[in-house]
């Protein structure tokens, strides 16, 4: 089995998609499947690529343009003609899809002109976000060319049950899920470090912590009311580690709060000590289709204060491994994070149940799970192509 896939992100950039493609490479040499990868170039410059070149994977980059609303991205069309050429010379037996536009569209345009199966993956709810930033009125529009364009593949997959109903809901058709596992040797309560404390300035004080994309979808405006409820209430008593980066930045650091740290992207062993570090994670998101850094948070060993609504109901569990608000209730949020802060028995209780959550999402069985559907798929289009040939 020969394996293409066309993403519109992709290392270095940081995010569940990009981090989910490299651990899924490691794991397609290790069975040895060969693998392609079309990808965007960051700065025209990739350090090391040729290092990440083997015998079963290759890696094609295009050059890009920065993306406004998410400025550590970039979006390429390379020209047709060259992705056909570079795809026929390497005659794949099945075509991923994991992004919607540049890359991700000639991915599609390439499988459907050569009727090879194709299999695409659905990371971002793009509709909701929208709103966020002032294009609410063009969420029609974007929900109607991506039913077109999921509506071309022999399946599409989504990482939650929660996420699969509400797009079937919305008349999404041909949908199943891909969910993403945790690595618990990477993330673990062994990678907490006093030193590490002391590095960010934490000392005794109670450390919550949020790593993510720094962006208004990512419900930060709740996480800012705590953090003023929490140092108005506990002053002194606690700190807040926010590791990432984007737009959001600057709101978070215009607040002046003078107990929060931020540490930009993180990744390896760095984001590891930080994660067990600290004491609580904090995700105020609602608009996630799975949520990777909570399942890293509960890895840690971190009770969670998250959303009730979203991809992240997939795993977290109010009252088992997380305290749970309604999506938008500021208060409620900030209720969550200091009933954590006050108790020792609910932290212990919720880290608990956490850390057994995380020890059952084992990427190896989640990656069998996704070639047999890469069977499935090439199976079905072998019938279908012999059938239109009769």
């Amino acid at each position: 089995m020969k394996i293409a896939y066309f993403t519109d992100t992709f290392a270095p950039e940081i995010n569940g998609v990009a981090n989910t493609l490299a651990r899924l490479s490691g794991y397609l040499e290790k069975k040895g499947i060969g693998h392609t990868f079309f990808a965007p170039g960051y700065n025209n410059n990739i350090e090391n690529e040729p290092d990440l070149i083997t015998e079963l994977k290759r890696i094609y980059r295009f050059p890009g343009a920065r993306v406004g609303l998410s400025p550590e991205s970039s979006l390429a069309f390379p020209p047709a003609r060259l992705i056909n050429n570079l795809c026929d010379g390497l005659s794949p037996d099945l075509i991923h899809v994991t992004t919607e536009f540049g890359i991700g569209f000639r991915g599609m345009k390439y499988a459907v002109s050569r009727e090879l199966p194709l299999i695409m993956s659905s990371h971002t709810d793009y509709c909701k976000y929208l709103k966020f930033f002032g294009l609410g009125a063009f969420e029609p529009a974007a929900e109607k060319y991506l039913k077109w364009f999921y509506g071309l593949s022999n399946k599409t997959l989504v990482p939650s049950r929660f996420t699969m109903e509400r797009m079937h809901k919305k008349g999404f058709r041909g949908l199943g899920i891909w969910t993403r596992g945790i690595d618990t040797s990477q993330f673990n309560p062994g990678f907490r470090k006093t030193i590490i404390r002391e590095r960010l300035g934490i000392g005794d004080r109670f450390a919550f912590l949020y790593v993510g994309r720094l962006s208004p979808e990512k419900g930060l405006d709740l996480l800012m009311h705590a953090i003023s409820v929490i140092n108005a209430r506990f002053p002194g008593k606690s700190v807040f580690i926010i590791t990432g980066d984007g737009p959001y930045a600057e709101n978070i650091k215009k607040a002046g709060f003078d107990n929060v740290l931020m540490t930009g992207f993180k990744r390896g062993h760095e984001l590891s000590e930080i994660y067990a570090s600290c004491d609580c994670f904090a995700f105020p998101s609602g608009t996630e289709t799975l949520g990777n850094s909570a399942l890293e948070a509960l890895a840690s060993g971190l009770p969670v204060a998250g959303i009730l609504g979203g991809g992240v109901t997939e795993f977290l569990k109010q009252d088992q491994n997380a305290l749970l608000s309604v999506d938008g209730d500021k208060d409620a949020f900030a209720q969550n994070l200091i009933s954590i802060m006050e108790n020792a028995a609910l932290r212990h209780t919720l880290s608990e149940n956490g850390l057994k959550t995380a020890n059952k999402r084992d990427w190896d069985t989640i990656f069998d799970s996704l070639l047999q559907e890469y069977a499935k798929a090439i199976h079905k289009n072998s019938i279908a192509v012999l059938k239109r040939a009769a």
